[in-house]
């Protein structure tokens, strides 16, 4: 069987069909409380027994995400791209196929995956069943499947978290944007790609595993989920000008052919920087550099249109 993306998908429950079902109440606006009676009829309709877990903090997900090879047909995120990295890295390595129903501000990983965003058609995904191996990227301490960002989208994120008392919005991005381009000073970054150095002055890193980078916004456009690769950006001009033609080449996905852009691949990716530069990923705060990425090719199973 063959999806959209042209990649090789299989039917994977080879297991009673027991469903866990990890909700983030907050997402989209407590709307996930909303659809929860809707999306547990269709599942259960299609035959599935359906365990439900509302997270109450941060990390939450990660631990009720811990399962065992055969325990469940499938774990499935019910919120945001946050939301699905906790999931995953709870069951990554049991081999049990995720399942997301997106309801977060930017759903990333749906709109790579073509997983539909409408939460009916997104449980009927769920209940056929057809899954993809995708690769993933992993830190020292924590794995994701859709980037890594270093520097100005990082402090952003930083100051955001700083100061997070709910769900997030658009909204909520607005004034910490606006406050990092102000006072951010675009601090040096050094880069090495499979052991050879290839910038010292950069001043924005993206290590990508998917080309989505947020809504509009395209960074990294050939980038693949599962060619055992990451893809790394490197922007190099170090002032709010430049930052703002990188902005507005990432929205017309023209970016990564800048002439002052660096694009390559590989499967190890260490950032360092003299300064105090933090870093992202997938959209929450990573920590502090140096930091070293690397991909772990296929590892993990993901429910996807057939």
């Amino acid at each position: 069987m063959v999806n959209p993306l042209g990649r090789t998908c299989y039917n994977y429950y080879t297991v009673p069909k027991k469903l866990r079902l990890i909700l983030n109440p907050i997402a989209g606006g407590g709307r996930a409380l909303k659809i929860l009676p809707r999306v547990k009829g269709i599942l259960e309709s299609r035959g599935f027994h359906v365990e439900v877990f509302r997270t109450q903090r941060r990390g939450d997900a990660q631990e009720v995400a811990r399962v065992q090879k055969g325990e469940y047909s499938a774990v499935v995120a019910m919120g945001g791209d946050g939301t699905f990295n906790e999931v995953m890295n709870g069951a990554l390595g049991s081999e049990v196929p995720l399942g997301l129903i997106p309801l977060g501000t930017a759903n990333v990983l749906a709109k790579e995956l073509r997983i539909p965003i409408d939460f009916v058609q997104a449980s009927y995904v769920i209940a056929k069943g057809n899954t993809r191996w995708i690769d993933v990227g992993k830190t020292d301490h924590r794995h994701f499947t859709l980037m890594a960002g270093v520097g100005f989208d990082a402090e952003v994120v930083r100051r955001i978290e700083s100061n997070r008392k709910g769900g997030i919005s658009l909204v909520t991005y607005a004034l910490p944007i606006l406050e990092t381009f102000w006072s951010y000073g675009f601090p040096e970054l050094m880069v090495e790609v499979d052991g050879k150095k290839v910038a010292e002055d950069a001043a924005l890193v993206f290590v990508s595993n998917s080309r989505r980078y947020t809504l509009t916004l395209r960074i990294a456009g050939r980038a693949r989920v599962d060619d055992g690769l990451l893809d790394v950006c490197i922007f190099q001009k170090r002032d709010r000008l430049n930052f703002l033609r990188y902005t507005a080449g990432a929205m017309f996905w023209l970016a990564d052919r800048f002439s002052d852009v660096i694009y390559l691949m590989g499967k190890d990716v260490r950032v360092s920087s003299p300064r105090e530069v933090s870093y992202q990923i997938d959209g929450d705060l990573g920590g502090r550099l140096p930091a070293r990425f690397q991909v772990v090719p296929r590892a993990l199973p993901v429910l996807v249109p057939a």
